[in-house]
């Protein structure tokens, strides 16, 4: 019998609040009991959910993405309930700099599954630590013992070549954000590869071609996308 396999915790809880949000309307329809909730009102919540998701799904508590839809969801909602007047929300942006500075300036570093062989602490090539705002980047990456990393893209477009590069053992976690920009990742086919996309008016396409034959180390790949790309290919 396989291995049934584990969702991430953003999926977990994403769908926790849908079945409970159902399930409270429908007892309300039902009659079984009534309760004051204008939809209307509170449909900021979806973005405040989604940005929480995102981050959750992410594994980084300072990811730009999730933060900025938590931002406007909260922004949104004090207008509905009337906290702040529509007309003032513009006067709002500048907290959008402030988040995309505290997200350059404490992004998570590389990690790694439970279960992997830890060794080392990663050095020089053999992890990624990529942000990009405003810019184009393009990184040629031949390290033997690749241990995975972190891609931001912002505005921009990010270009990374790991053909000549060899994972080490165990399992390592690549983490991916674009917003508004590209990221383009050539894998060689020989890896263990498993993605894990998540896009919000974006996309995220893998064309790799795995040999399943494959043996050693694995790498999954956490993508994202906000009104931008990413894509992976051998």
């Amino acid at each position: 019998m396989s291995e049934s396999k584990k969702l991430p915790g953003g999926t977990i809880l994403l769908g926790t609040v849908l079945i409970g949000a159902g399930a409270l309307v429908l007892l309300a329809n039902l009659n079984v009991f009534s309760f004051r909730f204008n939809l209307g009102d509170w449909w900021p919540l979806i973005l405040i959910v989604l940005g929480v998701v995102h981050i959750l799904d992410s594994r980084n508590l300072f990811d730009f993405s999730g933060l900025f839809l938590i931002l406007l969801g909260g922004i949104f909602l004090a207008a509905e309930l009337d906290v702040i007047r529509w007309g003032d929300v513009w006067r709002w942006w500048p907290a959008v700099l402030i988040l995309l500075g505290v997200s350059i300036l404490f992004r998570g570093k590389p990690a790694m599954l439970p279960g992997s062989v830890r060794n080392s602490t990663p050095c020089g090539e053999a992890s990624l630590n990529v942000n990009n705002i405003l810019a184009g980047s393009d990184r040629r990456v031949t390290s033997r013992e690749f241990k995975g990393g972190d891609i931001s893209n912002i505005l921009g477009g990010v270009e990374i070549d790991l053909l000549e590069a060899k994972l080490a053992p165990g399992d390592w976690l690549l983490t991916v954000s674009s917003v508004l920009g590209g990221v383009d990742i050539r894998l060689p086919r020989d890896w263990r590869l498993e993605v894990q996309p998540t896009t919000m008016l974006g996309g995220v396409d893998d064309h790799t071609r795995q040999n399943p034959d494959a043996v050693g180390g694995k790498l999954i790949i956490k993508a994202s996308a906000l009104l931008g790309g990413v894509e992976i290919k051998n």
